[in-house]
């Protein structure tokens, strides 16, 4: 709860410094997050929640107000690390699935939605193929591109945002595009249009080999 009732849209403002994302959630709390540069493994001298406040408190409604309903408990401080392009997900019979293969920045918030594709993808190829290992080179060709395609995307939205924010005035929206910008929606559709590979039909499941 937040002023006179709770949260119930939530969005993202960029601001000189950093970004704060905010989510209402169905039980009524509000997700929030911070993103700032900061050396990786510095903490706040005072705690977690202390730095949020110094960093973002002065910000716009309703950012000050989530800030001081805040629990220390709550907060959670992750560094954010991005995988390098791997050669292959793949090598005989070991594969290479989610953060392993291709650990990317949450600016898509597609991290755990490419992680469940692999899965579905690499159960499909093994039905489709009777050895492990012409499986997991197919799993491999599908997934490669696509996963680090949105790596780059992501990668490249957490730049504009920088440059965004550090051009514009703290602790106000940046020149971020609304959600509703078709624009934004058509940039996305390499992103959300995904369909698993087809297993082949008509026949029994082929015995699994080496």
């Amino acid at each position: 709860m937040v002023g006179s009732g709770p949260v119930t849209a939530g969005g993202e403002t960029w601001g000189r410094g950093g970004r704060v994302g905010i989510a209402p959630l169905p039980d009524g709390r509000t997700y929030l997050f911070g993103v700032a540069d900061t050396p990786a493994g510095r903490r706040g001298p005072d705690g977690e929640l202390a730095e949020l406040r110094r960093r973002f408190a002065h910000w716009h409604h309703p950012i000050p107000a989530l800030l001081e309903a805040a629990t220390e408990s709550a907060v959670m401080r992750h560094d954010v690390h991005e995988l390098p392009p791997l050669p292959s997900y793949a090598t005989g019979r070991v594969a290479l699935l989610g953060d392993a293969a291709h650990g990317m920045t949450p600016n898509l918030g597609q991290g755990a939605n490419q992680a469940l594709e692999d899965a579905v993808t690499l159960a499909a190829l093994l039905d489709d193929h009777s050895s492990i290992p012409r499986a997991l080179a197919a799993y491999d060709h599908e997934r490669r591109p696509r996963t680090q395609m949105i790596a780059r995307r992501s990668r490249r939205i957490g730049a504009v945002a920088r440059r965004a924010g550090e051009s514009g005035p703290a602790g106000h929206d940046g020149p971020a595009l609304p959600v509703a910008d078709p624009r934004l929606l058509d940039s996305l559709a390499p992103v959300l249009d995904w369909q698993p590979p087809a297993a082949r039909s008509g026949r029994a499941r082929p015995g699994i080999d080496g």
